[in-house]
């Protein structure tokens, strides 16, 4: 019999204020929960209110960042905790680790565990320690001689799959790109990939 839960995971994406964690603002998390059979069953996007927003040029730049705009949407990050375990909860028995995929999903990763930290809970506490990196998947296949073209970004894999991203540079519509990504990479390695 399968365990259902060995087949069901959370694809996650984020958007921030620039790549470290422990200095840039988590803006927003994306969140898709996929399984095996059935794909998406559901997605959330949850934005993140700081008093104070720290945010480089670059991330503006890229995620089209609009400070008044993202607060009127965006709840403390607390309420944000909650509001994800109870999304989460909705499709996992609460003694799961739950794993999480995503494109360089260590990035995601990291700016998540400094989020749950400092809002005084352990992400190890609801998070799997294993995670799928597409990216990784991606780059095995490149390897491999498998995939001929050499992909170094997620707009790199997007393009070779020919992947249509709505709203790209949101959390949840880079990490709904992701799934579709997930599900080509999964049939090219079960069909062969064509060039």
């Amino acid at each position: 019999m399968i365990n259902k839960a060995e087949n069901r995971f959370v694809f996650v994406d984020t958007e921030t204020g620039g790549v470290i964690p422990e200095k840039h603002s988590l803006l927003s998390i994306g969140l898709v929960i996929w399984d095996k059979k059935d794909g998406i069953i559901d997605k959330k996007e949850f934005f993140v209110k700081h008093s104070y927003y720290i945010v480089t040029e670059k991330a503006k730049e890229i995620n089209k960042f609009e400070q008044q705009e993202h607060k009127e949407k965006a709840l403390a990050g607390e309420e944000v905790i909650k509001n994800i375990l109870e999304f989460i909860y909705g499709y996992f028995d609460k003694n799961t680790a739950i794993p999480l995929i995503g494109h360089n999903v260590q990035f995601d990763i990291n700016f998540l565990k400094v989020f749950f930290r400092d809002e005084n809970r352990s992400f190890n506490q609801y998070f799997s320690h294993r995670s799928i990196d597409t990216y990784s998947v991606f780059k095995s296949l490149v390897l491999a001689g498998v995939i001929s073209d050499n992909i170094d970004s997620s707009a790199d894999a997007f393009r070779y799959f020919d992947i249509k991203v709505n709203n790209r540079h949101s959390a949840i519509g880079d990490c709904v790109a992701t799934v579709e990504l997930f599900e080509k990479l999964l049939l090219c390695i079960k069909r062969g990939c064509k060039e």
